[in-house]
């Protein structure tokens, strides 16, 4: 049997067969891993280089997606069965159905490659899925239909038993759910395309860039020779000399046949780098040089293509004629394709969907053009045969119309005026149909036909390549639409005998018939009957052929590098473009530089800017995020720099072009003008440029060990706030956006933004708030930067990486407002000390004190961070907390979910209880005690007011049961419920009770011995006395012995330490 073909298997076996020990041994591969050259003696050094780093790498991927297992997507399989290709001990192949999901929800679909962990335990408790301690198995996704995203066929990395899950009809099946951890597409890929290289494959290119090459790559002789193609970008796109150079030359290139040649383009922030490639690009395309651009992500890939479809719409002279030399291709579901209406008419998949209709037998292209010639010449055949058909359909069972129409459709001879058939089977859905009269039918089927060529004209000619479709038909295709817009259709005797009639076309509007308008039904026929001339392409039913075609002729390509895997079987590309390379691992370029037939290769970026994403450390440290275009940088070759500026105002362009380009860079006239200098708020401190003390900021830990800086977050929406007003008062146009190195506090001003800052000035104020890493390659008008560090001591992490630092830097056009520590970033000896340096130089460093908004924020800030840091003590309400609360507590590893259930506690403790909860009819268990309160969208808390028997008194106190799920929150309340809540009528009745004061709940106490109607009593605070408590407006009191005063200030002392305890519990997960 012909086994199951898998990429990348000897890969995918290695990581099926790491047992849990080796993924989790962090150094496993750390002995193997070493240091990747700037040089290599050959081809096949450079490419065993990289195999060592990317296992690593992949290996630190698998790691990382274990530890976030807990919040990773769970399907559930409802049907397991191993595959006619099974075979042990390796091909355990499976196939798998999954229930529950929906096309709607990506999210949850599986697809090629992604590794899944199976498991007879859901994960959906508290802490998550602990692979340590319960039965697994992973396994590979190979095969995924996204028509039928249920079914999909995986590789298993250990046999199933299956005897446990598939069970007889009358027992109940065993649960099995797949967990998501990573994809492994793009390393499979690279895995390949390196092990392509050392079997031969297309070295061309790869060997040009072995070593140190002081040669300006170019026009070998021969070729230079030869008289030049003249082939120079359009004047009216207004390029300066750089921008002009650089493409020259890459151009020129392109002409020689005898030499292999990687050109670079070096663009820095804001130099015009992607209108550069744009601009080249559509060079390319009118010289019919079949070009494929990479990127190293769908991001950066939709908006080169974007940019050149602008180009390319405002050349065309026929119609969309041309469009189909332009096709992207890769993951339409991560690139959100169907949400770019520039872009979607020319991704693949979509562009196969639209011209499938197009070259079917029976109702495509052809069979449409061949039945309005039919109407046009024999209107009165065309009608019988519609009553024919008509007569067919009426005198078949309405449930066999389908079936006796398939069959119909089988019958090529009967099938001449298939598209009547069509209409007619399409009517007989209904009851039975009467004929219309001939009248009737003839300008309604016309306009139908009208309609529908119309329709797969506009479809051939957007989607088509040119050398498929050539220019003539695209013309005449377009003239047949014009001619027939506003047409109408009669029939008249014919001018012999009478009796037969003919069609005759008039225009709108026309009262009687002339030779002009005879004309236009003769000049139609006439361009009908070409079309299928000059349009020779055959009838396809095929997708697969119809996407193939697409390929094989397209001119302009682009995808990320990682998908160009795909044209390893096209026609051959001549040229390869890489734009944003400095941010692609130089082995993920070699999957789009070994394609065969490529001869030369341009590559696009700066090096000075954010490098490719390693997950490994041991990997990073290799050089194994390198990117070619900076190994070759350092090698010397030559770059061709862009050297004016557009973006930044010049005062914000000062430092990174000293600090990272030397000078090199000239701010253009524009950037210049005293237009271009804006105030948005009031002070000097808001100036163009302007680094802003913030001394008094604590950085702490948030979400996912990332920092963050509450102080810096209100300093940000005071300012947010200002601009928000100023943006409504004004009505002014106001772009800002908001950068932090840390996600942590990325998160925390985007919440604090939604709950108190939220707006947009009638859609004049945008607010963006990112990472550094989300605002690469864009651009506001206003950058808000919150470095976060504030130590004193100068550790400022990855804040020092000058990379990351330069992008921060270079994202604003009118103004950058720096907010950070001057002592912390003074300290730290990194090019932050320089930038304080030069800001005070320039007279541009500030005090946050100075402005008195940023001063009241940042003592709010301090108020509200002590307020949240404070312990749970001097409640009112005594707390007692279960041994499973306290487990359950201690496993979860949120920060946030603990400042969540910290903040819940203190609320009811001091008796602002949730006001669902004094409705019975929300309680949730048999004795209507227990209460289950929502703290987030997953986390539910379970607690309840119960009593306590003191010496002389019941008093009542809140005991906090569990924290769950929201999906075991019912098993645990039954659980309770059923162990637990073991009480009397009159116990129930007394933790019932509720006693306001005001708006809060106040715990209410009962003497053991009732007497006369007095021994019920209200507390103002449990846990300062027991004795003198009111209740509505009565004095009530009870006399304790003093053995009983100190047996009431020991527990009043425990209940202290338990409180203290727990809010230790919950301030050091806060701040871990």
């Amino acid at each position: 049997m012909k086994k199951m073909r898998i990429e990348g298997r000897d890969l995918v076996d290695l990581v099926l067969s790491w047992s849990l020990e080796e993924v989790l041994n962090v150094d496993l591969y750390k002995r193997q891993v070493g240091k990747i050259p700037l040089e290599f003696e050959s081809t096949v050094d450079y490419f065993k280089s990289f195999l060592p780093p990317l296992i690593e790498e992949t290996h630190a991927a698998l790691l990382s997606s274990i530890r976030t297992l807990g919040r990773a997507p769970v399907v559930e399989i409802s049907y397991i069965m191993p595959m006619a290709e099974f075979e042990l001990p390796n091909d355990l192949f499976y196939k798998v159905r999954l229930s529950g999901l929906s096309t709607d929800e990506p999210s949850t679909q599986l697809i090629p490659k992604d590794l899944i962990v199976l498991t007879d335990k859901r994960p959906n408790r508290v802490d998550g899925f602990n692979i340590s301690s319960e039965p697994y198995i992973v396994a590979m996704v190979c095969k995924a239909d996204p028509d039928r995203p249920n079914d999909v066929i995986i590789l298993a990395s250990k046999p199933l038993f299956l005897e446990d899950v598939q069970r007889s009809k009358n027992e109940k099946k065993a649960s099995l759910f797949g967990i998501y951890m990573t994809n492994i597409t793009t390393n499979v890929r690279i895995w390949n395309s390196l092990h392509l290289g050392l079997k031969g494959g297309n070295l061309d290119l790869i060997s040009r860039v072995l070593q140190r090459n002081s040669e300006d790559e170019g026009v070998c002789i021969p070729c230079r020779l030869e008289e030049s193609d003249g082939l120079v970008p359009h004047r009216f796109l207004k390029l300066n000399p750089s921008q002009e150079n650089a493409i020259l030359s890459c151009l020129d290139v392109r002409r020689c046949h005898h030499e292999n040649t990687i050109k670079m383009i070096w663009g820095p922030p804001g130099t015009g780098k992607t209108k550069t490639t744009s601009v080249m690009l559509f060079t390319l395309l009118n010289a019919k040089c079949r070009t494929l651009t990479c990127t190293p992500t769908n991001v950066s890939v939709l908006e080169v293509a974007s940019r050149v479809v602008q180009l390319v719409s405002r050349s065309l002279t026929i119609g969309k004629y041309g469009f189909g030399d332009v096709l992207l291709f890769g993951n339409g579901e991560r690139m959100k394709i169907k949400d770019r209406r520039d872009l979607v008419d020319f991704f693949i998949d979509e562009r196969v969907d639209k011209l499938y209709p197009c070259f079917m037998p029976f109702y495509g292209w052809k069979a449409t053009i061949d039945s309005m010639i039919r109407l046009l010449e024999d209107p009165q055949g065309h009608y019988h045969q519609y009553l024919e058909n008509l007569e067919r359909v009426n005198n078949v069972k309405s449930k066999d119309t389908d079936s006796v129409f398939k069959r119909k459709g089988n019958d090529h001879k009967k099938n001449r005026n298939e598209n009547i058939a069509e209409q007619v089977v399409s009517d007989s859905r209904d009851e039975e149909k009467r004929p219309t009269s001939f009248q009737e039918y003839l300008p309604n089927r016309f306009s139908d036909l009208r309609r529908d060529l119309e329709l797969v004209f506009s479809c051939l000619c957007t989607h088509l390549p040119t050398t498929l479709l050539l220019s003539q038909a695209a013309t005449c295709m377009y003239e047949t639409i014009d001619l027939v817009k506003d047409a109408t259709i009669l029939a008249v005797p014919d001018g012999v005998s009478g009796e037969v009639l003919k069609s005759v076309l008039v225009t709108t509007g026309s009262d009687r018939f002339t030779s002009e308008q005879v004309t236009v039904e003769d000049d139609y026929l006439k361009l009908l009957r070409l079309i299928p001339e000059i349009f020779t392409l055959p009838s396809m039913s095929n997708r697969h052929l119809i996407k193939e075609l697409c390929f094989g002729h397209a001119c302009l390509l682009f995808s990320t590098a990682s998908c160009s895997a795909r044209l390893y079987t096209e026609l051959p590309i001549q040229l390869l473009v890489i734009d944003e390379a400095a941010q692609l691992k130089e082995c993920e370029t070699a999957i789009p530089l070994l394609l065969p037939g490529i001869q030369h290769s341009i590559l696009i970026g700066d090096e000075k800017q954010l490098p490719a994403m390693v997950e490994s450390q041991i990997a990073l440290e290799s050089g194994f995020g390198r990117s070619l275009f900076e190994r070759v940088s350092i090698l010397g070759h030559k770059k061709y720099l862009l050297n004016i500026q557009y973006r930044m105002h010049r005062s914000i362009s000062i430092f990174p072009n000293k600090e990272f380009y030397g000078t090199q860079i000239q701010d253009a006239p524009t950037v210049k003008q005293r237009s271009y200098t804006k105030q948005y708020l009031p002070g000097k401190m808001y100036g163009p440029y302007s680094f802003i003390n913030i001394p008094y900021g604590e950085e702490q830990y948030g979400e996912g060990r990332s920092l963050k800086n509450n102080v810096e977050v209100a300093v940000v929406l005071d300012i947010i706030a200002n601009l928000l007003q100023v943006s409504e008062r004004t009505k002014t146009r106001i772009n800002v956006g908001v950068i932090s190195p840390y996600k942590a506090q990325v998160f925390a001003i985007q919440q604090k933004i939604q709950e108190t800052c939220s707006g947009d000035a009638g859609g004049l104020f945008s607010l963006k708030v990112r990472s550094v890493d989300g605002f690469q390659g864009g651009e506001e008008d206003i950058i808000i930067v919150s470095t976060v560090r504030s130590n004193g001591i100068g550790r400022v992490g990855f804040l020092a990486d000058r990379r990351r630092t330069n992008v921060l830097l270079t994202r604003a056009r009118f103004c950058l407002w720096i907010l950070g520590d001057e002592a912390t970033l003074v300290n730290s000896k990194s090019l932050w000390r320089n930038l304080i340096h030069d800001a005070k130089e320039r007279d541009c460093f500030h005090n946050s004190e100075e402005d008195k908004s940023l001063a009241q924020a940042i003592a709010s800030a301090k108020i509200e961070f002590l307020q949240l840091n404070r312990p749970l003590n001097n409640s009112k309400w005594k707390v007692c907390f279960s041994d499973e609360f306290k487990k359950h507590l201690e496993e979860i590893k949120s920060p946030e979910i603990y400042r969540k259930i910290k903040s819940f506690l203190e609320r009811i403790l001091q008796g602002w209880f949730p006001e669902e909860e004094s409705e019975t009819d929300n309680l949730v268990s048999s004795s209507q005690l227990l209460k289950q309160s929502k703290i987030d969208d997953v986390i539910r808390l379970i607690w309840a007011v119960d009593i306590l028997k003191q010496e002389f008194h019941f008093v009542q106190v809140l005991k906090i049961w569990d924290v769950v799920t929201s999906s075991d929150a019912p098993e645990a309340l039954k659980r309770l419920d059923l162990n637990q809540m073991k009480y009397t009528e009159d116990e129930i009745e007394k933790c019932r009770a509720r006693c306001f004061r005001g708006d809060i709940i106040v715990p209410l106490r009962w003497s053991v011995e009732p007497t006369n109607g007095n021994s019920v009593l209200c507390s103002s605070d449990v846990m300062e006395t027991f004795g003198s408590l009111n209740l509505a407006g009565e004095t009530l009191s009870a006399e304790l012995s003093s053995d009983s005063r100190q047996l009431l200030k020991d527990e009043k002392e425990e209940q202290e330490i338990e409180i203290d305890s727990l809010s230790d519990l919950l301030t050091s997960k806060l701040f871990l």
